[in-house]
């Protein structure tokens, strides 16, 4: 059994950056326990070969291996010792402050930033990774469990220690306005890094990348999505072309990645670290998600009559005789029908975000050029989502709302009177 599709979101279509210099990622490599002592001096994995390791004989330096020591002298060179004091340690403790220095010079090694980059922010950004709690990272529960395995895998794979950065850097902008620029900087830089490494690395998927590739596509999905400030008009439905409206789009169109993430990933993923977020998942909204069949392999649109909501059925033309292939609305209204029916709130969180992993092109083609059934049912997706109180969702969906009213108005929106 493969995971289910559409139950992630990201696909990237890179958007227009300046030229990056071009920075091969490591490839995923076994724990070093016993490493070389330069390697254990600068924070960074030693392939442990004797009697030099590759990465000394590379760089031109001496290369030399420490007898076997006791537990208690080794505990403190080990990396992933210090790291784990390090995350778990309150930003105003002893333990923080000494291991802070290491792990800015890992990450500074990691990441190959520029000299003047400040470490302090990146270390303070991952220690708050690690402390806070958001549902598209997974149930709440084990979710301390699995940021501390994301985290490890970011240190073995730089686009995704770059989306942790981000992710988390976006998190403190909000949570804290008065460094808003700050964080806003370093967010950018680590954003625009994380979407060019991580498109680069789904050139070759295999079970050695795949779960990074997971937890980096569920961490982008949150910047694509964010909205810095209220503003419908910056919106897609008012963009005067086309193209520009595709463009605009991109915070919708980028969610949908996953499908192929998943099926190239199909022989490995019960060795996935996220094969039970993902299962747990699929049989919570499999009523909503998936259809059954009738004997001739017609299939049924629910067990309560067709499941459809009326009044978007008969906006968008669906009747007894429609099927996916006919109608491009069949499928995302017969979805939108069940959520309707969940309770609304972060419980149905997982059922929301499911939606956004199912839409087809066809379905895209329909919300560029702006037909009103497609609107419509955009907008009440968007309300189901808006009663999920998350920080990176409100202010989307307030504006997208707020901005599809006006136009299937016919109003172009001059803000008087509007509650932002």
């Amino acid at each position: 059994m493969s995971l289910p599709e559409g139950q992630g979101i990201l696909q990237f279509q890179l958007p227009s950056f300046p030229p990056e210099r071009i920075y091969h990622a490591r490839r995923a490599h076994r724990k070093s326990r016993h490493g070389c002592s330069k390697c254990k001096q600068r924070r960074v994995k030693c392939d442990e070969s004797k009697p030099h390791c590759l990465r000394c004989q590379k760089l031109n330096l001496d290369c030399s291996y420490e007898p076997n020591s006791s537990s208690s002298s080794s505990s403190s060179t080990d990396p992933e010792k210090t790291m784990t004091r390090f995350l778990t340690s309150s930003p105003d403790s002893r333990a923080y402050n000494l291991a802070q220095d290491a792990v800015g010079a890992q990450l500074h090694d990691l990441l190959q930033l520029p000299q003047s980059a400040s470490p302090s922010l990146r270390v303070e950004a991952l220690h708050h990774f690690y402390g806070f709690s958001d549902p598209a990272l997974g149930p709440q529960a084990p979710q301390a469990e699995y940021q501390r395995r994301v985290i490890q895998l970011g240190f073995e794979s730089p686009y995704l220690m770059h989306a942790i950065i981000a992710f988390a850097s976006s998190h403190l902008r909000y949570t804290t306005p008065g460094k808003h620029r700050t964080y806003a900087v370093t967010e950018t830089h680590h954003w625009q890094e994380a979407i060019t490494q991580y498109a680069r690395e789904l050139r070759t998927i295999g079970p050695h990348n795949m779960d990074g590739l997971f937890g980096a596509c569920l961490l982008l999905t949150v910047c694509s999505f964010e909205l810095d400030r209220y503003d419908p008009r910056t919106s897609f439905v008012f963009a005067s072309s086309q193209q520009q409206t595709a463009t605009a789009l991109t915070w919708l169109t980028l969610q949908v990645g996953l499908r192929r993430l998943l099926a190239a990933t199909v022989p490995w993923q019960r060795g996935s670290m996220w094969w039970d977020v993902f299962m747990a998942s699929a049989a919570q909204y499999r009523g909503v998600f998936d259809v059954e069949e009738d004997p001739t392999g017609r299939k049924l649109a629910g067990t309560e009559g067709w499941g459809f909501d009326p009044a978007l059925a008969e906006l968008c033309g669906i009747h007894a005789g429609s099927t996916p292939a006919n109608n491009v609305y069949y499928e995302p209204v017969r979805i939108l029908s069940g959520l309707m029916r969940l309770p609304g709130g972060i419980r149905s969180f997982g059922a929301y975000a499911g939606w956004m992993g199912r839409l087809e092109p066809a379905f895209f083609e329909r919300l560029v050029r702006k037909e009103v059934a497609a609107l419509v049912v955009l907008k009440g997706w968007l309300v189901l989502l808006g009663s999920v109180d998350l920080w990176w969702i409100g202010v989307r969906v307030r504006s997208e709302v707020q901005a599809i009213n006006w136009f299937l108005e016919g109003i172009e929106g001059d803000g008087d009177g509007v509650d932002g």
